[in-house]
């Protein structure tokens, strides 16, 4: 069965036939195809019209150009008219969007639409819709790229314009390497470590015995222990004979002598530190909290009888100063009144 190219009311009119703008005759359908415009330029937007007459009944599938690398493109999504049911067939038409990307005749490469009949499925072939796509280069289009004109005369270059270069690097390198032997020379600077008074040594260790957190972990006898140590060292800095050789006890009979120890609240700690390291005796967290407590006590007091002594001895070197000086004083008035005095026989 011969069938005339499909023309509908809605259908646009191409404006050149195009060599697949006839209808094919098949088993189950009819479809004609048209391109509108026929010819267009590189990237221009032309139109492709598919129309399909299918039984009644049919569903059809349209499909779509999904490779964006190829010559022919789509744009936006496929427009469906539905062209309505007359004497047992079914017509829709399908217009797409496309652009050309390369110059001749390009077939569209539109895949075929798949029809869904009551009778089975089938393909309807769409490979022999073309458009033609015109050049827009210029007429000369042979891309001759003429050579640069040449010099009238080559041009000599001197030496040291071609080694200057190298020279700078070589004066580059030389220069690092003399600044890198004088700061390998250089004497290294040392910040000056300020030595710690005895009190603030002692008192910048009972902050990290804390910081150890000693009891949180049951170590109640080290903490203890440790905070008795600390007082130790201060007694060894603070009287000469307080060595740390000796035992809780001569270490009293040494301190006894000393005005600025606290000699009750010393024995009294050491008693109880000397339970805990010698006996194993067994002390909760609260008490050796308290003992650490008493050892600062200890140096606190011991670090201020020490002051109110200096302070003491200073007051009394100073008024002693005062005294000499007022002593110096009261014996030069006197020597210069003595020379004011008239000799005897000075008058006669």
């Amino acid at each position: 069965m011969q069938l005339a190219p499909l023309r509908t009311a809605s259908q646009p009119p191409a404006s050149r036939p195009s060599a697949g703008d006839t209808a094919r005759p098949l088993s189950r359908a009819q479809y004609g195809v048209a391109v509108a415009p026929d010819t267009v330029t590189v990237g221009d937007r032309f139109r492709f019209i598919v129309t399909v007459v299918v039984p009644e009944g049919s569903r059809i599938d349209w499909p779509r150009l999904t490779d964006s690398t190829a010559d022919i493109a789509m744009h936006g999504a496929v427009r469906i008219v539905d062209g309505g049911t007359k004497l047992g067939s079914h017509t829709e038409r399908a217009e797409y969007e496309l652009s050309a990307w390369n110059v001749g005749p390009l077939p569209i490469g539109m895949p075929p639409v798949v029809v869904q009949a009551p009778g089975g499925a089938f393909r309807v072939p769409l490979t022999n819709a073309q458009v033609v796509v015109k050049s827009v280069l210029p007429g000369d289009t042979s891309l001759h790229v003429p050579k640069p004109a040449r010099d009238l005369f080559a041009r000599e270059v001197p030496w040291w314009e071609q080694w200057w270069p190298a020279l700078l690097v070589l004066l580059g390198l030389g220069l690092l390497w003399w600044l890198w032997r004088k700061r390998r020379r250089a004497p290294k600077r040392v910040a000056p470590v300020v030595p710690l008074d005895a009190y603030q040594r002692a008192q910048h260790e009972f902050d990290r015995l804390e910081r150890l957190a000693l009891v949180e972990v049951g170590e109640s006898g080290r903490y203890v222990a440790l905070g008795v140590d600390v007082v130790r060292y201060y007694l060894a800095d603070r009287i000469p004979d307080a060595v740390l050789a000796l035992t809780s006890a001569e270490l009293l009979i040494v301190a006894a002598d000393d005005p600025r120890v606290p000699l009750d609240q010393l024995a009294s700690l050491f008693a109880d530190a000397d339970a805990v390291k010698f006996a194993a005796h067994t002390i909760t967290p609260t008490r050796a909290r308290a003992l650490v407590g008493d050892a600062r006590a200890v140096v606190d007091t011991f670090e201020a009888n020490d002051r109110a002594r200096r302070d003491a001895l200073d007051a009394a070197r100073r008024a002693e100063r005062e005294a000499e000086r007022a002593a110096r004083a009261a014996h030069e008035e006197a020597a210069r009144k003595q020379s004011r005095r008239p000799t005897a026989g000075a008058g006669q």
